[in-house]
């Protein structure tokens, strides 16, 4: 999603914070995650967030409501705001089936959010692919792609990222070695249905 900030200056200390936080809690839940989108395309590309990206990104295939509950509640715990979005009438979907964990640190004693948000997607296999909503767009991607994952150092911390990474990314979007800023989630990703 669209939010009106960039991965710079103080923004960018609270998103490499709130990266390490997240992926310290998803181990600690025992869930298979990987670093998505921007997120991972930045750190594998230019070993750094993007300064131009606007959140984070971390995906996960489906591991069932009481894995996700636990992960909701840890997140919670550790001083987090956290906001869910479900399906509604989107095929190939249930309706109630989460789709997004929404992600923020809190200030001001939670009265107000941080400005750096961190989605987690929640992916579905259908048929050997992988589904997942953004906004009112279904995308999907070969469920190859998230079948295993591998190890990447990034400021001190080891993050998972899919092992094909180089293929993924260029399943995305396309020559992911030349930067585009202005690259649109809405209409320039492969993954488009």
């Amino acid at each position: 999603m669209a939010y009106n900030i960039t991965l710079t200056g103080k923004n960018n200390k609270e998103a490499l914070d709130l990266l390490e936080l997240s992926a310290k809690i998803m181990n600690t839940c025992k869930l298979v995650y990987w670093l998505e989108g921007g997120t991972l395309l930045g750190i594998r590309r230019e070993n750094r967030l993007l300064p131009w990206d606007n959140d984070l990104d971390f995906s996960l295939m489906y591991p069932g409501k009481p894995k996700l509950d636990t992960l909701i509640n840890q997140l919670k715990s550790e001083g987090l705001r956290v906001r869910v979005r479900k399906f509604k009438n989107t095929l190939p979907f249930k309706n109630g089936d989460l789709r997004i964990i929404k992600v923020r640190k809190k200030k001001l004693f939670g009265l107000l959010k941080g400005n750096v948000c961190l989605d987690i997607f929640i992916k579905y296999n259908y048929n050997e692919k992988a589904y997942w909503q953004i906004g009112n767009k279904v995308k999907n991607v070969p469920y190859k792609f998230y079948a295993t994952v591998k190890e990447i150092k990034f400021n001190n911390y080891s993050y998972s990222i899919p092992k094909l990474t180089d293929e993924y990314l260029t399943y995305r979007y396309g020559n992911w070695k030349v930067p585009v800023k202005n690259w649109n989630t809405f209409t320039d990703d492969n993954a488009l249905s």
